[in-house]
């Protein structure tokens, strides 16, 4: 029987920490440092991947939310593309990380090009900035959950669970 994937990610935290790191030179500083920083991100890894084909769901279809509202607010030809664009978000594979992750950036790109204006910098009429705002402000807090594990976020012991904002 294989070892699972939270076994293997124990043991490459395991052999850093007690293989790699004793082995470099306290002078060594920068070295040791990328090496506690690796042991840190398969820390974090350890408590995301279970949850990393919802998370990239969650975040697909919010983006898709703003997508929808914004195409009720821009003028065209922004309207039109953010439409297409969505529908064809709508359409990515919903079991498949890699191509949930490309709708999300190719939607991103087109609401990108629409709060930008185009080449011509149209601006955004004030119900498409509440709802970039808005659209914000509920994305903070699946992002700031995501990302808790790396210890940054001075408020990371009143965030949820990540299974709970999903």
């Amino acid at each position: 029987m294989l070892p699972n994937i939270d076994v293997r990610i124990a043991n490459m935290i395991k052999a850093i920490e007690q293989v790699v790191l004793p082995a470099l030179p306290k002078s060594e500083r920068l070295a040791r440092d990328q090496a506690m920083l690796v042991a840190g991100h398969l820390r974090m890894i350890t408590g995301q991947w279970k949850n990393a084909l919802r998370f990239e769901q969650v975040t697909l279809d919010a983006l898709i939310g703003l997508a929808d509202k914004l195409s009720g607010i821009v003028a065209e030809p922004f309207a039109g593309e953010l439409a297409k664009a969505a529908e064809c978000a709508r359409a990515a594979d919903r079991g498949n990380i890699d191509g949930l992750e490309a709708a999300y950036t190719a939607l991103g790109h087109v609401i990108d090009n629409a709060i930008l204006g185009g080449p011509d910098h149209v601006p955004l009429p004030q119900a498409a900035v509440d709802a970039l705002f808005d659209y914000g402000s509920r994305n903070a807090q699946l992002e700031r959950t995501w990302f808790k594990a790396i210890g940054f976020d001075p408020d990371r012991a009143e965030l949820p669970e990540i299974a709970d904002v999903l």
